[in-house]
């Protein structure tokens, strides 16, 4: 075990650890750091370093420089000295609290490192040596490997065949085989950049390319017409074709030049990141000075996030509480701030959240990270919103508008635009919603961001329709339908449409039309509440037609327990069986709640003080009292009918 300021460093295990905290190294860091240590009087040549490290990989020598201020980010600055046209030595004092073996096993016995005990505790040199000879020139045999038994080499034949098998498994059942960090939850598989975006970036997209496919593995033949900007407008449909099980993480990017005045002399290139997990996905914003820097940044979120169970969780509870981990192990990670923030919003945790806003707006600040501190202030925006409280929303949002505008990320600002409209509608303001829902499909199609165009015309047909202009409302539901096939996206980007289709027909046989559309649809973690609320709409239909069977056959089709469980007590009561009506729902009431899933939660307890309502064999105060507690404003008054005949009032806005 070595001790360097307050790190210990187990050379055998490759483990880093700073103060206790276990801090993550790829492979590559480990080789590197375990031969600077090896002897910190010497100054290692860039051959040196590619010969011990790389072995018989080809790469440029950038990779050391990108590997060696990885290092000195984790360590200090201090830790690592440059010696220009010479190389690189370890600078800080070390002290030796155990045995230092070889860094790792060459590919071929042309090099050797020997192990020997230091008279005492100080490094002088470590135990760790390379022989000039033998290591670099490949004339000897390693002497440790004579001395081997034969024991060893069968154990080792053991292990190496169960290694492989494992291998051969894993690459069969996926077209993934990627790069997988020291004690990652998953592999990290890169898919390179295209020049699509933005052609004047070519030198610098092809040296991203290079320098992240050297970290990283791409993607088999498979993939050969699959690009990024593919990726960007469908990552879950593209991630779930290709890979059949939660193993690995996908990602690829989108390279832009830095627009803001008061950063891109120094910081002149910015980098959207995009991570597909199996599950969901991971929006990251990279501001740097040029390609090393940012490939650096991009394998270091990766590390992080390699290392976390965010992309698998199922549970909305167990997200949270990943990211609340990840947080407590990075609290200096803006895009950890941001998520969480998004997070807390939408369960309704506003002091927690503006917590973390207000830590991203001044951590960003003090980076000089104009994007994320304009995200900041549209969260802000957002969590007023979440309040009700409308003046402040608006001008925060105008705010982030403006601070997007600076920056020229028109996708953003498109995002912005519809929030706007959201206030806009709040107020009955349909000139306004027009106006910004426009400007949203607008920026989006100058972003080249043609899910974010759709979706802007989805809502203008939505906005149209609930101020009673059917005609506008067709017509831009109609354009969102044109698009979809002028940008040939795949199935799971029709279903909102086809939803709405459904909601304004104005036949039953037109509405079961469009519902079974959806339901043909691929369902993703967008747009799995649309598939659930077709589902409801359209076994309700069958319902009130008295058609059981085709009803049931629809609900047999939501597979998560609560969802089911709450769809199976409409059934039952639609068919008299209030009894099964009631466990079902107390089913669904209680599942959700373990889940945190609130509104099905609510949902299920208005449904339960119904059914009280024709058996008086139910207590129901529990969820009298739960509807009280938890509901918002905005719950309560779409369902204001409802609660009335159930005893309760709903108060003014």
């Amino acid at each position: 075990m070595i001790n360097f300021l307050n790190f210990q460093f187990d050379v055998e295990q490759g483990l880093l650890s700073q103060e206790q905290q276990f801090v993550s190294l790829n492979h590559t860091q480990i080789q590197l750091l375990t031969l600077l240590i090896s002897e910190p009087a010497r100054v290692f040549s860039k051959e040196e370093i590619l010969a011990a490290v790389w072995q018989h990989k080809v790469v440029s020598e950038q990779v050391i420089f990108q590997n060696i201020s990885q290092l000195r980010a984790l360590l200090g600055e201090s830790a690592i000295r440059t010696f220009p046209k010479k190389g690189y030595q370890w600078n800080i004092p070390l002290e030796d609290i155990g045995n230092v073996h070889s860094i790792t096993e060459p590919e071929s016995a042309s090099s050797e490192l020997t192990s020997v005990r230091p008279a005492t505790n100080k490094i002088e040199p470590l135990s760790v040596k390379l022989s000039n000879a033998t290591s670099l020139s490949g004339e000897h045999k390693c002497a440790s490997y004579k001395k081997r038994s034969y024991n060893s080499f069968v154990y080792a034949g053991v292990i190496l065949c169960i290694s492989l098998f494992f291998i051969i498994y894993i690459s069969a059942s996926s077209v993934f085989n990627g790069k997988h960090f020291v004690d990652s939850q998953f592999d990290s598989v890169f898919l390179p950049l295209t020049l699509q975006s933005n052609k004047k970036l070519a030198q610098e997209t092809e040296q991203l390319n290079q320098l992240l496919s050297s970290e990283f593995n791409i993607p088999s033949n498979k993939l050969e017409h699959v690009n990024e900007g593919q990726f960007f407008n469908s990552p879950y449909m593209t991630y779930h074709t290709l890979q059949k099980d939660n193993t690995a993480l996908l990602f690829s990017g989108t390279l832009y030049e830095n627009y803001n005045e008061a950063t891109k002399l120094f910081q002149p290139y910015m980098f959207e990141l995009l991570i597909q997990g199996y599950e969901r996905q991971w929006v990251s914003y990279l501001y740097a000075q040029d390609m090393t820097e940012l490939s650096g940044k991009v394998i270091e979120q990766m590390r992080i996030l390699s290392n976390s169970r965010y992309f698998i969780q199922q549970q909305s509870a167990n997200v949270s509480a990943e990211l609340v981990l990840l947080n407590g192990q990075f609290p200096l990670n803006l895009s950890v701030l941001q998520k969480l923030a998004e997070r807390f919003i939408d369960e309704d945790k506003f002091d927690a959240a503006d917590g973390y806003i207000e830590q991203l707006l001044t951590l960003s600040t003090e980076r000089q990270h104009a994007l994320y501190y304009a995200y900041g202030k549209w969260l802000k925006g957002a969590l007023f919103a979440a309040k009700g409280k409308q003046a402040l929303a608006l001008a925060l949002y105008e705010q982030a508008n403006t601070l997007f505008s600076d920056t020229l990320l028109y996708g953003l600002q498109s995002e912005v635009n519809k929030s706007l409209a959201d206030l806009a509608h709040d107020n009955r303001d349909y000139d306004k919603v027009k106006a910004y829902l426009y400007a949203a499909a607008s920026l989006a199609r100058l972003a080249r961001k043609p899910v974010q165009e759709i979706r802007a015309y989805t809502l203008l047909s939505i906005k149209a329709r609930k101020f009673g202009f059917d005609k506008a409302s067709y017509d831009h539901l109609y354009q969102a339908k044109t698009l979809l096939a002028e940008y040939e996206l795949d199935g799971s980007h029709y279903m909102l449409p086809f939803y709405h289709f459904a909601l304004f027909a104005s036949t039953t046989e037109e509405k079961q039309h469009f519902f079974h559309e959806v339901l043909r649809m691929p369902v993703t973690p967008d747009n799995e509440w649309v598939f659930f609320s077709a589902v409801e709409a359209l076994s309700k239909l069958y319902l009130r037609k008295n058609d059981f069977s085709a009803a049931k056959a629809v609900i047999v089709q939501v597979k998560k327990p609560a969802l089911k469980a709450y769809l199976d007590a409409q059934y039952h009561q639609a068919n008299g069986d209030a009894p099964q009506a009631i466990l079902s729902a107390q089913d669904a009431f209680n599942f959700s709640r373990t889940q945190h899933t609130l509104w099905l939660s609510l949902n299920s307890a208005l449904l339960l003080l119904e059914l009280a309502n024709t058996t008086h064999n139910l207590e129901v105060s529990e969820y009298r009292v739960f509807i009280e507690s938890n509901a918002n404003l905005s719950w309560l008054q779409w369902r204001q009918a409802r609660l009335a005949q159930v005893g309760i009032a709903v108060p003014a806005s």
